[in-house]
């Protein structure tokens, strides 16, 4: 009966479902399941203040239910009552630290209250456990590009204030529009340069970050003279977007796809640590010539994730410490 219960309410057939799932109940009004699966049937039905009620009982009878927690976060958020929605989405994640629904739902609430950094953290717990699920990606981002800000800016415009734009929205809207060319970001700290092909990471420049070139031979990848060579291939270039010197290298060193793509990703990683650093400045857009995505490339919003989960483990050991 139960299950006949929940596939009817499934099929939006809510009047059938709750005659049946209550007399469940009714039978069995100790076991905190059979109450919680009732409260979801209220809850899709739309009865939310009954399903609140219904997924508190479930509770009562078992504070550990991720279900009847999560069932309680879902009303709440209906409700609009998102502190609530909150508290309820974080003790289901705490409930069900292998499941990607708690803090998926908690990103979108934390999201709602205006919390973008506690939001998007929650959102990258969920990436991590789901990293395949199209709507956790599309979530994240659509936080990370803020488009309530971006439509502020004027169409066309390809400069503008670190204040007003953060370079994680910048790289996401290069992204979404497979830029290519040079992002400029200046700051007292100096001037950092990422470039793009067709929305795609490149290479990352930035003060204070040794050379890819330099970090390669210093690691006895490659020697002086192979690093010689690729620069004076990229000088030749005429481009305003020449090749990135991992993927010059890479056609004279195949056999070396995994180091080159390690150390390229590992510098791109470095140089927007510099960069998100910066808390003033300016950014600016030049694009280059169309051209072929390059053999060493990166998904940029991949990047920005990898880079953020990284932030947010290493703060998680210090604050253990």
């Amino acid at each position: 009966m139960t299950m006949l219960g929940i596939t009817l309410s499934r099929n939006g057939r809510h009047g059938e479902a709750l005659r049946l799932l209550t007399e469940v109940a009714k039978r069995r009004p100790d076991v905190a399941s059979v109450q919680a699966d009732l409260a979801m049937a209220l809850f899709s039905a739309g009865q939310l203040e009954e399903s609140i009620w219904g997924f508190s009982q479930a509770l009562r009878l078992d504070p550990r239910s991720a279900q009847a927690q999560c069932g309680l976060g879902l009303a709440y958020q209906r409700l609009e009552r998102w502190r609530e929605a909150a508290e309820a989405f974080r003790l289901t994640e705490a409930l069900a630290p292998d499941q990607s629904v708690g803090p998926f739902n908690l990103g979108l609430v934390l999201s709602a209250l205006g919390e973008h950094d506690e939001a998007r953290r929650a959102l990258l717990r969920a990436a991590t456990l789901a990293p395949d699920d199209g709507e956790i990606r599309e979530a994240l981002a659509s936080l990370l590009a803020h488009p309530d800000r971006e439509a502020a800016a004027p169409s066309g415009r390809f400069s503008g204030d670190l204040g007003t734009f953060g370079l994680p929205e910048i790289l996401e809207f290069m992204r979404v529009q497979q830029k290519t060319g040079s992002l400029v970001i200046s700051s007292r700290q100096g001037a950092g340069i990422v470039r793009l092909v067709q929305g795609r990471l490149t290479s990352v420049s930035a003060p204070g970050v040794q050379r890819l070139g330099e970090t390669l031979v210093s690691r006895g990848i490659i020697s002086r003279s192979d690093l010689e060579a690729a620069l004076a291939v990229q000088r030749a270039d005429l481009r305003q977007t020449s090749e990135a010197l991992g993927s010059v290298l890479l056609r004279k060193r195949p056999g070396d796809r995994e180091q080159l793509n390690r150390a390229v990703l590992q510098q791109i990683l470095d140089g927007l640590a510099e960069m998100l650093s910066w808390k003033e400045g300016a950014f600016s857009f030049h694009a280059g010539a169309q051209a072929e995505i390059p053999s060493i490339s990166f998904d940029t919003q991949s990047v920005v994730m990898e880079f953020f989960q990284m932030t947010d483990h290493n703060t998680s050991r210090s604050s253990s410490t």
